[in-house]
């Protein structure tokens, strides 16, 4: 194991192996717990997914934020050229894949990579065969 997931018995056990304060963990499950009786979690999550935490043993891992997806990317036209930032073509660069953003609109589309992989890819072939 890496170290980054701990299991105990008890949740004061488990704090202490996941280096956090015992009292506020025993606290933010019995709160969770009574939001899960009320059927409401002032966390935000909906109802059906409630599920009181009261039965060993517990289970606790590492969550970190990290950076996987950024919206936008430089900008293309149909024909996968780059378009600078006065709306002019910069000949002889096409852009494809994640690292555009023009076409792809203000929204992620997970999942779709290989497809505009291979779309785009295809896209960018046949404009530099049409000389563009």
């Amino acid at each position: 194991m890496a170290g980054d997931a701990w299991r105990a018995d008890t949740l004061e056990e488990l704090a202490k192996k996941a280096g956090i304060d015992p009292a506020n963990l025993v606290k933010t499950v019995e709160e969770y717990n009574k939001g899960c009786e009320a059927g409401h979690d002032a966390g935000g999550k909906k109802p059906n997914n409630l599920r009181k935490i009261e039965k060993a043993p517990f289970w606790a891992g590492y969550a970190g934020m990290s950076v996987h997806h950024t919206m936008g990317g430089v900008v293309i036209n149909t024909d996968t050229q780059v378009i600078d930032r006065h709306g002019q073509v910069i000949p002889g660069l096409h852009a494809v894949g994640e690292v555009t953003g023009g076409i792809h609109g203000s929204n992620r589309l997970g999942g779709n990579a290989i497809a505009d992989i291979f779309t785009f890819g295809r896209l960018t072939g046949i404009a530099i065969a049409n000389g563009k």
